[in-house]
């Protein structure tokens, strides 16, 4: 590994990914409780998971600037490979969860709703990101195109 890629924290979106659900299943328990204070836990979920896929964004541009060299780490293609992963379930898991709150809208649901909808679909283009870095490591043509 150079010495470039050490510098490079690949896994620091990690931690507010885990704040992230950490509110947002505290958040769920409460609405299923009918304690009206995971109206306050939305925000904070939303919050964290914005903060993360920031750090994520912030971190694969780093990544992409430091390729000098043809090949590809193994510690690129496993940071990429674990984000297609985390950012594929995150996405659907955001989807069903609003999908689901559809028949609630008025009685909590519209919350979850307008929380999970519009963070799926950035979830879902980090997931559409990861793969295509993922491909460009893959295929040596595209490595310093910058795709």
């Amino acid at each position: 590994m150079s010495q470039s890629n050490e510098q490079v924290n690949i896994y620091r979106f990690l931690t507010p990914l885990l704040f992230s659900a950490f509110f947002f299943f505290s958040s769920f328990y409460l609405c299923m409780l009918e304690v009206s204070a995971f109206i306050y836990m939305l925000p904070l979920y939303a919050f964290f998971l914005l903060v993360s896929l920031y750090l994520f964004f912030q971190t694969d541009r780093e990544i992409n600037n430091l390729k000098e060299e043809t090949k590809a780490t193994i510690n690129q293609y496993a940071f990429y490979h674990n984000c297609i992963g985390i950012y594929l379930l995150l996405s659907f898991i955001l989807f069903g969860v609003s999908v689901a709150y559809l028949p609630f809208y008025h009685h909590g649901g519209r919350l979850f709703v307008w929380y999970c909808l519009p963070l799926s679909f950035l979830c879902l283009i980090s997931y559409v990101q990861s793969k295509k870095r993922l491909k460009s490591i893959n295929d040596p043509s595209t490595v310093n195109t910058g795709n």
